[in-house]
């Protein structure tokens, strides 16, 4: 099983950085945020509601023609914990250390072996995501993007079984090969 968010929480997350981005200043639009942030105007209607009906609710919208969503609290009192809790639930690497109440029970959790590491990768997870605020996070992502670096995904990484070359994706999408 892989630990991944899904792009309900990647987009949502998202949204909230604009908004902390823009803390202060007027309302923004879904369609200012859809095209500053590349994401699928639809979707992002969707997000928001849950954002704003989220208890307490994390975003507020304004009717009008200047209308849109702002926070509802300043960014430095909101946790990506927070965030991501409402828009994916409760952190769960495994059934058997899920936060809360379990609803779903695993029938090896009495004799289960693992659990203490799945449990401890909960709460590293946890601890995470309730350390960071958004101002924080909103504050690194600017930096991060003005820094313009680039980055190889290691799943496009791939080393040939008994060769001794690597495979890397180019710009061109052509896979370069290079001896290791």
């Amino acid at each position: 099983m892989m630990l991944r968010v899904s792009t309900k929480g990647e987009y949502g997350v998202r949204i909230m950085v604009d908004l902390a981005r823009h803390y202060g200043s007027r309302p923004r639009s879904l369609t200012d945020i859809s095209q500053t942030e590349t994401l699928p105007l639809a979707y992002l209607e969707q997000l928001v509601k849950l954002l704003r009906e989220a208890n307490p609710p994390l975003v507020m919208s304004t009717r009008g023609a200047h209308g849109g969503y702002k926070l509802s609290r300043d960014p430095a009192e909101i946790t990506m914990g927070e965030v991501v809790r409402v828009l994916e639930g409760p952190i769960a690497p495994m059934i058997c250390a899920t936060e809360g109440e379990m609803t779903q029970v695993c029938n090896f959790l009495d004799a289960c072996k693992t659990r203490y590491l799945w449990t401890k990768v909960r709460d590293a997870v946890a601890q995470t995501l309730d350390s960071m605020t958004l101002a924080e996070l909103a504050t690194v992502s600017q930096q991060e993007s003005s820094a313009a670096a680039q980055f190889i995904a290691l799943s496009d990484i791939h080393v040939g079984a008994g060769s001794q070359e690597l495979c890397l994706p180019a710009k061109d999408g052509e896979t370069k090969v290079r001896p290791l």
